[in-house]
């Protein structure tokens, strides 16, 4: 580190201690009194339970009990101003006056709003309520995503939030999830949003070194949705400005749960589950198969006693191997609670435990948390806060996306006459005449284990030195342990370890992250008129990861698994590096008259990974926000509508890349025995942040008292300075260096609309919400190093590109445009306009888009009674699905692979109309070449969640000894309406590391139908 980055860690060090300093001086003695009152709606005037009243700059608050009461006790005499938010309603503030010894009586009425105009939002070092907000933030609470059976909460809040697209990837329980917030904006330097955790950035990368690819693990997975109470995604650079070099991908802002003033309070959230898959591929049974495999030999001039096949024997049984592999699997989870709290001390507790077989034989996901919340008033001004929460992650995984040779893969492959079980160590193999290994004995006999242990914490003071001067300190920590442990037995036939003996891997990778901060809350201003906020601080994150490798193979009888019995060791590695990051981050919201708002922000960030010369970056953002309906002129408006109007502007950065990208680095590489060195990496001292900048115009409207609400956003977001691998002459000794080249841009708008269809004024009629979001983005690569497309493969083969002027990733290959319905051969488009059989490489066109035109999804929930219902549809529009499979499942017999069930429509006979080339076993129909005919609709329509609840009434309900309980029925991912033919649209089988290879199906694993029954309970 530099000297003034060693300056600055001394400066917030100093401070820090400063602070801790002030944190122990012994307040005076004071006079106090009590405040208490009741929180109104001012339609209904009946009390709102669970209201939010607090003091700012003091450890005073309360939660309003069912008739909407509160008490604050040991309030210093004087003005004392009162915040109270609900969820529902317009926050309000009231400034009451204290006197020594009495108590103050207040009643306070709030006005009822859309919900999604009424939160209380986290901004990134502090709250703020929506109706203060100017920047474009979302929001999603904990009841969107309790009691879902999905291990991660990036698969949770999938389709919950406008602006933000949540891919599945794969089916494989605990796999990633790609996360975008309004479209990619990297080639090379990451597009996942940053995650923070109570005040804290966590480890959220993918440590997996043995990968399965699309199955990789990332540990944002580990993260227990149970846990957590409010998800607020920063979407615009204004909103993500203050997270700096790390905010260009947007920030997820996650709150756990945490103790209230109260009586101890249990609660209980468990469900069981089983599932199953939702479709299954279409395939060819033997009579088929074999009737298409010799007329594609008959197609080439082959005679009949050239054939493979021989019908009536070799076509006498078929065996579904789909059916094999695949399995009704159950899903579970439970999650104890405890909290409660005085004055001085609340407290929340929880432990869970969730567990998902998977539906593909042979893989299993586990998860044990558990969380301790702590908030102490040590004194009057002094709030410790404390979140600890400890997670262990077990993981069996099974070789499938984009491996040649795995249990899904095989089980798509195999031919169909083959039977399943057999003379190799009870399977089928070699003597039954299997062209690949068996995928069930693959799962039988193999497995790659993947373990975790994370912890992850902070320790928060909080120091009022008045009502309206706070510091706030921090320290946080993630550690995050993983071990791997893979076998590949020689029992499964056809394998190479079955050559060799039998293969065993282990792997074990740590990764820390240690975060220390400390900044000022100064309410500068507040009356009236005016109210302006200050916020100003530092912060110093350390970042080290450190691995170790061992391959090794040949295992006697009888010994597996572990690299000690190996007669070889084959491969082994151990390395480790570090990044760190220092910055110092500021902060003023104006408001003049509740009306007319300003925000302001600027973040300096200093990372490791730059040259000397470009090491720090300055991402400044301002924002401004207008009431309108508070306008005189627009009183009348005002009587049924509220509108706000929002504008911004804003820089944020990427550091996605390797450690010590800038240098030029080498390691040993012993020659002949002897030791030597060999160069790893060619570096650029004039490497420098990847920029984003952005403009964003919203509007909130909320009209007919509340009933419905609407958020909508334009953007345009530009990104500069790419980070890119860019290609060198292999003569220097190296392949790539990193440079800054090129420029993409993000362009949309996003929508959130709420409406209460029907509302009962009992609250035990019938009443009818409904949540539509919906995102329109348009991306496009605008300038790269000498306009020359950039292409991307997949096992080799081109798929993806690159290309200035075309969305990022969208796919390059081939362009069919029909079958000669002459000769049956497929015929394709040229560059230079015209048409051939024969295509070269120069013929590779753009085939479509994998990013969709919209998407979004739709939530609708109904009330009546002790009942709720509540329904999910998420959909997608516009979107391309390579379907890489069908290079083998429909290339017109050029492989023994088992073949789709479009081949039924291929041509067979001179004026034959169809898009199935005709079949040939020499691969001469050109059917098995990569082409556009492989690109398929992936727009879908999935009814993603359906779920029945019947509230117990009170008295049953206090029989069994709880003061609240809920049973439930769900079904997930209940039917998808898609033309695609593969398993799911919603794919990508590169993986969450992905940027730009998306949207690519090669054998990825199914996902799972789902139903449960549950209960949630406390007392």
């Amino acid at each position: 580190m530099t000297t003034l980055g060693r300056r600055w860690r001394a400066t917030l060090a100093i401070g820090t201690l400063g602070g801790a300093l002030a944190f122990a001086a012994p307040a005076g003695a004071q006079q106090t009194g009590t405040i208490h009152g009741t929180i109104s709606d001012s339609v209904s005037r009946a009390g709102i339970t669970s209201a939010q009243v607090t003091i700012p700059g003091t450890t005073h608050g309360a939660t309003t009990n069912p008739a909407g009461e509160f008490t604050l006790r040991g309030v210093a005499a004087g003005s004392v101003v009162l915040n109270v938010q609900r969820l529902g309603f317009a926050p309000e503030q009231r400034t009451v006056s204290v006197r020594a010894g009495d108590t103050t009586v207040v009643d306070i009425l709030l006005r009822p709003v859309a919900a999604t105009l009424s939160e209380v939002v986290s901004v990134g070092y502090g709250t703020s309520s929506r109706h203060d907000v100017t920047s474009a933030i979302a929001s999603v609470d904990s009841t969107a995503i309790r009691n879902v059976p999905v291990a991660g909460i990036d698969n949770a809040i999938q389709g919950k939030i406008a602006g933000v697209q949540v891919m599945q990837n794969s089916g494989e329980p605990g796999s990633g999830i790609s996360v975008r917030v309004r479209g990619p904006a990297s080639l090379n330097a990451g597009n996942q949003p940053l995650y923070v955790v109570d005040g804290v950035p966590i480890i959220s990368g993918s440590y997996d070194q043995i990968s399965l690819s699309g199955q990789d693990m990332t540990a944002v997975t580990g993260l227990n949705p149970d846990e957590i109470a409010s998800i607020d995604v920063l979407k615009d650079a204004a909103a993500a400005a203050i997270y700096g070099s790390r905010g260009s991908n947007g920030v997820v802002l996650i709150t756990t749960k945490r103790g209230a003033t109260g009586a101890t309070k249990f609660s209980l959230n468990t469900y069981v589950g089983s599932q199953s898959v939702e479709k299954k591929i279409g395939l060819l049974n033997a009579k088929q198969y074999v009737e298409v495999m010799n007329e594609s030999a008959k197609n080439d001039g082959y005679t009949p006693d050239e054939y493979d096949f021989t019908p009536g024997v070799d076509d006498a049984n078929t065996y579904d191997w789909q059916s094999a592999v695949f399995r009704h699997a159950p899903v579970s989870d439970a999650q104890l609670s405890v909290s409660g709290g005085s004055d001085r001390l609340k407290y929340y507790v929880s432990g869970g435990n969730f567990s998902q077989t998977g539906i593909v034989i042979g893989s299993k996901y586990q998860r044990q948390s558990g969380r301790v919340n702590m908030d102490i008033s040590a004194t009057d001004k002094l709030l410790i806060s404390t979140s600890i929460g400890l997670t262990r992650e077990d993981d069996d995984r099974i070789p499938g996306d984009l491996s040649l040779d795995g249990v899904v893969t095989n089980a798509i492959g195999l031919q169909p006459m083959r039977p399943i079980y057999g003379d190799s160590y009870g399977f089928g193999g070699t003597d039954e005449r299997l062209r690949y290994s068996n995928p069930v004995a693959i799962a039988a006999f193999n497995f790659d284990n993947f373990k975790t242990l994370r912890s992850l914490g902070n320790v928060e003071a909080r120091y009022g030195f008045t009502p309206r001067l706070w510091l706030n300190a921090r320290a946080g920590g993630d550690v995050y342990g993983v071990d791997e442990l893979a076998w590949s037995s020689p029992k499964v036939d056809k394998t190479y370890a079955a050559s060799a003996d039998g293969v065993g891997r282990s792997g074990h990778t740590t990764a820390t992250k240690y975060v220390l901060e400390s900044f000022l809350n100064f309410d500068a201003l507040r009356n009236d008129k005016s109210q302006l906020n200050l916020v100003g601080g530092a912060s110093v994150e350390w970042n080290h990861s450190g691995l170790n490798y061992i391959r090794g193979e040949g295992f006697p009888s009888g010994f597996t698994t572990y690299v000690q019995n190996a007669a070889n060791i084959t491969t082994w590695d151990g390395s480790a590096t570090d990044n760190n990051l220092v910055s110092f981050f500021t902060r003023a919201n104006y408001s003049l008259f509740d009306r007319y708002l300003i925000g302001a922000s600027l973040r300096a960030d200093g990372s490791s990974r730059f040259g000397a010369d470009n090491r720090y970056g300055i991402f400044p953002a301002i924002s401004l926000g207008w009431n309108v309906t508070d306008e005189s002129f627009a009183r009348g408006l005002s009587r049924f509508a509220t509108l706000k109007l929002r504008g911004s502007y804003g820089m944020t950065g990427n550091q996605g890349i390797g450690d010590f990208a800038s240098l030029t680095l080498a390691s040993g590489a012993p020659y002949a025995g002897a030791p030597g060195v060999a160069g790893t990496q060619l570096g650029n001292p004039d490497l420098k942040w990847e920029t984003t900048k952005e403009v964003d115009l919203g509007a909130d409207v909320s009209t007919l008292a509340g009933r419905i609400g609407v958020i909508v956003d334009w953007y345009d977001r530009k990104t500069s300075d790419l980070l890119v691998q860019l290609p060198v002459p292999s003569t220097s000794g190296y392949t790539t260096t990193w440079s800054n080249i090129g420029a993409l841009q993000n362009s949309g708008v996003d929508l959130a609309l709420h409406t209460v269809n029907l509302k009962s004024s009992t609250g035990r009629g019938f009443g009818w919400t409904s949540d539509l979001n919906v995102t329109w983005n348009r991306n496009k690569v605008t300038e790269l190093y000498g306009g020359q497309p950039i292409t991307f493969t997949v096992s080799s083969r081109i798929t993806s590109v690159a290309a200035v002027g075309k969305p990022l990733g969208e796919f390059y290959m081939y362009k069919f445009l029909r079958v000669d319905p002459d000769d049956g051969n497929a015929v394709f488009a040229t560059a230079d306009g015209g048409e051939t059989e024969s295509p070269t490489s120069s013929d590779l066109m753009f085939a479509g888009s994998p990013q969709p035109q919209y998407f979004g999804g739709f939530t609708n929930t109904f009330t009546l009674g002790n009942f709720d219902l509540r329904g999910f549809l998420q959909f997608s529009e516009g979107n391309k699905v390579f379907d890489m499979m069908r290079i083998f499942t429909d290339d017109g017999g050029c492989s023994y692979d088992n073949k789709s069930t479009l081949s039924l429509t291929r041509w067979q006979k001179p004026g034959d109309i169809t898009n199935e080339p005709r079949m040939s076993y020499d691969c001469a129909s050109g059917a098995d070449l990569m082409s556009s005919r492989m690109v398929e609709d992936g727009s879908f329509v999935r009814l993603g969640e359906l779920t029945l609840g019947y509230r117990l009434p009170n008295r049953l309900a206090s029989s069994l000894h709880a003061s609240d309980a809920r049973i439930f029925v769900s079904g997930r991912n209940l039917k998808t309406w898609t033309n695609y033919s593969g398993y799911n649209p919603d794919v990508n089988s590169n993986g969450v590391l992905a940027n730009v290879v998306m949207g690519v199906d090669y054998y990825a694993y199914p996902l799972a139908r789902t139903f449960s029954v549950g209960i949630s309970a406390g007392w």
